[in-house]
């Protein structure tokens, strides 16, 4: 098991199938209601409902995946990380083959005779080039260890840990990750699902470019907790409130046309003009034992398909106010106001009843548009993508190299110089560092030729 899971196979056949969801993902619109996936994929509705591919990246499949891409990296790491500490530690040594290359034998006969003739000068040339060394001494055998950029080694497993940290992170934010859109208007105070704290609009304000453009909006908010103000910020864009784990964005401004006031002008008969001022669901007394009521108010007024009266936009480019007149409960007239076409309000439904009524005004107040959003796993994400910056820095800059001599009497020296890369280049640094040897060490190999010879 522990073997599949760790597979290199494993691996590359997740990551297709992550990218391949991923691509779906991007084709696919998220977070839509259901029927619009039946209006735009009738074919796939059934299919993108059921794998919950509305809402791919919480969905069990996708989270399955990332799941077992977690335990894959995790084991692969597992079945390195104890080779390359014994690597650390010395126990694990490099045995050289039995054919080297000629350049390569000669450094393992240099570097021996070095060690044998002269290990303290050895040890400290490998210390000024910031090698870090240890002698071992095993019975009758010697063993130098010397190694340098050490976190080199480990590169690869710091970027799988990275990996790890985002996978965790995404997952965290993926299943717990809140994102609220709020619309206040000044005054109004709301309250946080599942926390102890409520926010509260206190002022809002709107910043022009001498065109007329809008250059910011400004909301000044504060936390209330048991009704006492515990922060107070004004929110802009890209300038958010951080509170309890919420950040709050300011994204839009409009109009609360739910809260509109109009202004009614009527005429009746040969009596006095009136104004009435209301609100949608307000009733006022006319004379003659009518009752005017304001039943609804549409910014930008047309017909939907089914010829029902709904609003084009959030703009007031076409207001129309309806309202109903009734006599004793006895509805006289219902009809909608236009305010840029006001020779449609005369209306005459009864012998003798002559009204004209006119929307003169209409004002609505500003909401802000707030969204608080909470993400647990970010910092888990930013931390992850810290590390993997420091794992590809260990990898492709930090090159671990490691010398190992080994001397028993009667026995034929060990030798072996290791590099993760470019070992040519390496064999260059221990050729241009021979170059360095005491005198006592060059003897000793002068002697050791003879005595081949």
């Amino acid at each position: 098991m522990i073997r599949f899971l760790s597979s290199l196979k494993l691996t590359i056949s997740l990551l297709i199938l992550i990218i391949l969801l991923s691509i779906i993902g991007t084709l696919i619109p998220q977070g839509e209601d259901p029927g619009f996936y039946q209006n735009y994929f009738p074919r796939w509705a059934g299919i993108i409902l059921s794998l919950q591919l509305d809402h791919l990246y919480r969905s069990p499949l996708f989270l399955s995946l990332a799941f077992l891409f977690l335990l894959n990296i995790l084991f692969c790491s597992l079945r390195q990380l104890p080779v390359k500490l014994k690597q650390i530690r010395g126990t694990i040594e490099f045995i050289p083959s039995e054919v080297k290359p000629a350049a390569v034998r000669r450094l393992a006969s240099s570097f021996s005779d070095w060690f044998e003739a002269s290990p303290d000068s050895l040890l400290a040339e490998l210390r000024q080039r910031h090698y870090r060394v240890k002698i071992k001494e095993t019975g009758e055998k010697k063993t130098l260890l010397a190694q340098k950029e050490r976190v080199g080694l480990f590169g690869p497993e710091i970027v799988h840990l990275a990996i790890m940290v985002i996978i965790v992170g995404g997952l965290i934010s993926a299943l717990f990750s809140q994102r609220i859109e709020l619309a206040l208007t000044e005054g109004q105070t709301v309250d946080l699902p599942g926390k102890s704290f409520s926010l509260r609009l206190d002022r809002f304000t709107t910043d022009y470019y001498p065109d007329g453009s809008v250059k910011s909006w400004k909301s000044l908010v504060s936390i209330l907790e048991q009704g006492q103000v515990k922060k107070q910020k004004s929110v802009e864009v890209n300038h958010p409130l951080k509170y309890d784990g919420f950040n709050f964005f300011q994204m839009s401004y409009g109009f609360d046309w739910d809260q509109t006031k109009v202004e009614l002008e009527i005429k009746s008969g040969k009596a006095a003009v009136r104004h009435l001022t209301l609100k949608v669901g307000e009733k006022v007394q006319l004379d003659s034992g009518l009752t005017l009521n304001l039943l609804n108010f549409i910014p930008d007024f047309t017909l939907d398909r089914g010829g029902r009266p709904t609003s084009r936009s959030a703009e007031a480019n076409n207001p129309a106010a309806l309202v109903l007149v009734t006599r004793e409960e006895t509805p006289i007239y219902q009809g909608w106001l236009f305010y840029y076409h006001p020779e449609s309000n005369r209306i005459q439904r009864q012998p003798g009843l002559e009204m004209e009524i006119s929307l003169k005004k209409f004002e609505a107040p500003l909401f802000s548009g707030l969204e608080a959003a909470s993400d647990p796993g970010l910092n888990l994400v930013w931390l992850g993508c810290a590390l993997l910056f420091l794992g590809l820095l260990a990898c492709f800059y930090l090159n671990y190299r490691q010398i190992v001599i080994g001397l028993k009497p009667g026995d034929k020296p060990v030798f072996s110089a290791h590099s993760r890369h470019n070992q040519t280049t390496f064999y260059q640094e221990l050729e241009r560092l021979l170059e360095v040897r005491p005198d006592s060490a060059i003897n000793s190999d002068r002697k050791n030729e003879g005595k081949t010879k």
